[in-house]
């Protein structure tokens, strides 16, 4: 009798487990699928406070009456993978922005103070420098960094520059 009191309490505690499903950390869901760029823009920083309004980064064409800042051709089939051990591959695609354009670019990268911080070193073709930005947004299938740097033929205008990025 006694034994079967034991396999019936081990049954019913074995029913009534349940698994509980974790939530996947901000670098989880960075790994776990393939990222393009969406957009950016920029903002000229005014020591005043009077900054200027928000534009695209990439040239501005003139498109049915309005300006636009498309994304290059050559950065359309480029995808970001952001792999384990902080590394990640600048997958640039078959057409290439330059003759020297390599297929794979790698960069490190990171999240840190609370998630709330992201670096990117190492992908100058993009950023043209390294970058610490805030991680302004993040959801499953999108994510969005802001970051400040010198712009100007000789660095002394401050720009506030934004990459919004989508699943690819």
């Amino acid at each position: 009798m006694k034994y079967c009191l034991f396999v019936l309490s081990v049954l019913v505690a074995f029913a009534s487990c349940k698994k509980v499903e974790t939530p996947l950390s901000k670098q989880e869901k960075l790994r776990a699928i393939s990222w393009r760029i969406d957009s950016t823009y920029i903002v000229y920083l005014s020591a005043k406070g009077d900054d200027s309004a928000s534009r695209g980064t990439w040239p501005e064409q003139f498109i049915d009456g309005n300006y636009v800042y498309p994304r290059p051709d050559c950065l359309f089939d480029d995808y970001f993978k952001f792999q384990t051990n902080n590394t990640g591959t600048h997958v640039t695609g078959p057409n290439k922005c330059g003759v020297s354009e390599t297929d794979n670019i790698d960069f490190t990268w990171g999240i840190y103070q609370a998630d709330t911080k992201m670096y990117i070193y190492g992908m100058y073709a993009i950023f043209g420098q390294d970058v610490n930005a805030d991680l302004t947004s993040f959801e499953d299938e999108k994510f969005t960094i802001t970051y400040t740097k010198k712009v100007g033929a000789t660095g002394s205008i401050n720009a506030r520059v934004t990459y919004k990025f989508k699943k690819k």
